[in-house]
């Protein structure tokens, strides 16, 4: 019997015996299909697991790098790394010729040399009388007579606030972020690094429409906001524009201030000093200060011999004049003596007047 046979007579039984009969193989063709589609399949089976791992490996090295860049944020409460703090200058006050006030909190006290200044703190001179302001960024704003300022600000802006009389400034070139600005009862002067003059007047309709702000610039550009608008200043001009008429270096009489301070009598003895001889006066007092901290005691000296010699009558004088009897005091005893003589001759009420006694006289 042949292979067949045998294989009809088994399914024949199983049939009888109630089993399951498993189907016939298939043909050739067929065969190879079905095999075909196995590995196919086996092959796809593959490729998923291939991609399940790859993107477990990308999820976790995503959750190292969030680990990394995102924890210490986390960590800190969601917040993002604190940019660098700008920090306010200190502002040193330096009196001159006829003294001047500090109002802090509504309570009046002389202004004495080397006061620091907070913000808010109020300058006020009287007619005859000057003050220095010193920056630590090395800023210096000169007050005139029968001005009243307000110093403010807070971090990167510096701000100033003129109410009366006028003020001379030399402003240091500003960082990032940086502002400085000065205000006035109806204007308001920004600055990027520059010198100028910035002085209240008495109103006139034929000088800016009746503002009573007035500013000329002498080096760099200020812009100038007013009744809504912005003008741009450079080097050379004026604001308002239209002020021919007006003395060139901004002399004030005390008489010409708004009518809401009571005037008083002008001082006959002074006269502004143009502003080019003005930059010369700031930059002999900045250059004296520096060799100053700098250690640099001999240049300093000859820096403020410049200034006192050169302007006897301008607003820094008296401050050099104090300036140098100090250095002079250590360095040079003999030369002080003389010094602190000549200081208490042209200033006898003078706020260093007890210094130069103690020096004429010996006393340490």
């Amino acid at each position: 019997m042949s292979v067949p046979r045998y294989a009809w007579l088994v399914r024949k039984l199983f049939a009888g015996a109630g089993a399951s009969i498993p189907p016939p193989p298939p043909a050739g063709t067929e065969r190879a299909r079905a095999i075909a589609a196995i590995t196919e399949a086996i092959a796809a089976r593959s490729r998923r697991r291939r991609a399940v791992r790859v993107a477990g490996a990308a999820f976790a090295a995503a959750a190292v790098i969030a680990g990394v860049f995102v924890g210490p944020r986390v960590l800190r409460h969601g917040a993002a790394p604190a940019r660098p703090v700008a920090v306010a200058p200190e502002i040193v006050a330096h009196p001159a010729a006829g003294g001047a006030s500090v109002l802090v909190s509504g309570a009046a006290a002389p202004l004495v040399e080397g006061r620091s200044l907070a913000a808010g703190s109020r300058i006020v001179t009287p007619p005859g009388g000057r003050a220095t302001l010193s920056f630590s960024t090395g800023t210096s704003v000169a007050l005139g007579e029968g001005a009243d300022l307000t110093v403010g600000g807070e971090g990167g802006l510096e701000a100033l606030r003129l109410a009366v009389g006028f003020a001379d400034l030399r402003v240091a070139k500003l960082g990032a972020g940086q502002r400085f600005v000065v205000s006035t009862p109806d204007a308001e002067v920004e600055v990027r690094g520059t010198q100028f003059r910035v002085a209240v007047a008495a109103p006139n309709p034929a000088c800016g429409g009746g503002t009573t702000t007035r500013v000329v610039v002498t080096e760099g550009i200020v812009v100038v906001r007013h009744a809504g608008a912005e003008s741009r200043v450079e080097a050379g001009e004026r604001w308002p524009s239209a002020c021919a008429d007006e003395s060139a270096d901004l002399e004030l009489s005390v008489d010409a201030l708004p009518r809401s301070r009571p005037a008083a009598k002008p001082f006959a003895g002074h006269r502004a000093s143009p502003m080019s001889a003005l930059a010369e006066q700031n930059d002999l007092f900045a250059q004296a200060m520096a060799a100053k901290r700098h250690g640099d005691a001999q240049g300093a000296v000859s820096a403020f011999d410049r200034l006192v010699t050169k302007y006897p009558a301008c607003a820094l004088t008296e401050s050099a004049s104090v300036e140098r009897m100090r250095l002079l005091r250590t360095t040079a005893p003999e030369r002080a003596v003389v010094v602190a003589q000549q200081y208490l001759a042209r200033y006898p009420t003078g706020f260093a007047r007890a210094e130069a006694e103690a020096i004429v006289s010996g006393t340490p």
